[in-house]
């Protein structure tokens, strides 16, 4: 197992300044909805969203690495991996509230999201379940010898489900290209985990499989970025997958999005003139987005019956009134 520390000093080798400021742009966006989405779950008006507060250098980091031909898998806190693989902001306002003007119709959770155009796959909100798919769709490009591969997002929760067993274990028999990306908020560090595992830590676990295994500080985006793009590059030599494991201290110790301006002034890339006009226009366009979806209504009652059969059975005929 490999862990990966924090980026030296200056980091210029890793990523230019135009990406450095990108990120943090992103990870800025990121807390501002995700803020936003909790008061709205609080007020009642959506049902749901589980906040990736805090994760933001682990998600946008790593979402950073992969190529546009990869295909993402995300969890249930990964809306940021979707808005910087080309998600509409405002897309995805409708994807949280089910409007008319939601891509799925209203029918699926408000997290995860998910964009076809860039990728993003839709996968299931429950635990785990979404590993197994993430591998096949890598699978499948080694396969067809096609230079992609598959990013798949998960907590420490998800290591304790058989679908992380099972597809991960597949992952390393098939040397698919995937990068299987663990936030692990704490729950295992270098002591055994209560209730999770009595190993030290999750990426150890990938020498039981046959993959990589690496250990990286999911509150540096820098280096979260490193990481995933060093595992995309072994993924796309044919070495075979990786399971990373990005360790979150949580963001009363470690806050990634203030960890990222400091280095971003620290070189003369950021100030307050420009953190200023970025929080006012960030706001501004996170204000528009929800307005717009939820002014907007609600997916038409017989929609319902769209999008399952290319001929419509008998019966949900007679239930739908078509003929």
């Amino acid at each position: 197992m490999q862990t990966v520390a924090s980026p030296p000093a200056s980091p210029a080798s890793v990523v230019s300044d135009e990406l450095a400021v990108a990120l943090y742009e992103h990870m800025v966006l990121s807390r501002a909805l995700d803020e936003c989405l909790v008061a709205l779950v609080h007020e009642g008006a959506i049902s749901q969203h589980s906040s990736g507060v805090g994760e933001e250098g682990a998600i946008v980091g790593a979402v950073a690495a992969m190529k546009d031909e990869d295909w993402v898998f995300p969890g249930s806190r990964e809306f940021a991996a979707a808005l910087w693989r080309g998600m509409p902001l405002v897309a995805y306002a409708h994807h949280v509230f089910g409007t008319v003007g939601d891509s799925g119709k209203g029918r699926n959770a408000p997290d995860p999201p998910f964009w076809k155009a860039a990728r993003v796959a839709s996968v299931s909100p429950l635990v785990g379940t979404h590993i197994p798919h993430a591998v096949g769709a890598a699978w499948a490009a080694r396969i067809a010898k096609r230079d992609a591969a598959a990013l798949v997002f998960f907590g420490e929760g998800a290591t304790s489900s058989g679908d992380f067993h099972t597809g991960l274990n597949f992952a390393g028999v098939t040397r698919a290209p995937v990068v299987a990306l663990c936030r692990n908020n704490g729950w295992a560090t270098s002591t055994p985990a209560s209730g999770q595992t009595a190993s030290a830590g999750f990426a150890v676990k990938a020498l039981a499989y046959g993959l990589r295994g690496v250990r990286v500080d999911g509150a540096d985006v820098i280096a979260v970025l490193g990481a995933v793009r060093e595992a995309r590059a072994r993924a796309g030599a044919g070495e075979g997958g990786t399971l990373i494991e990005a360790v979150i201290p949580g963001v009363d110790r470690a806050d990634p999005v203030a960890r990222m301006r400091k280095h971003l002034e620290s070189h003369g890339a950021w100030d307050a003139d420009r953190e200023q006009r970025l929080v006012t226009e960030v706001r501004a366009d996170v204000e528009r987005a929800i307005a717009d979806a939820r002014a907007a209504a609600a997916p038409p009652r017989e929609s319902i019956f769209e999008d399952v059969y290319a001929d419509l059975p008998w019966h949900l005929k007679e239930q739908s009134g078509r003929r």
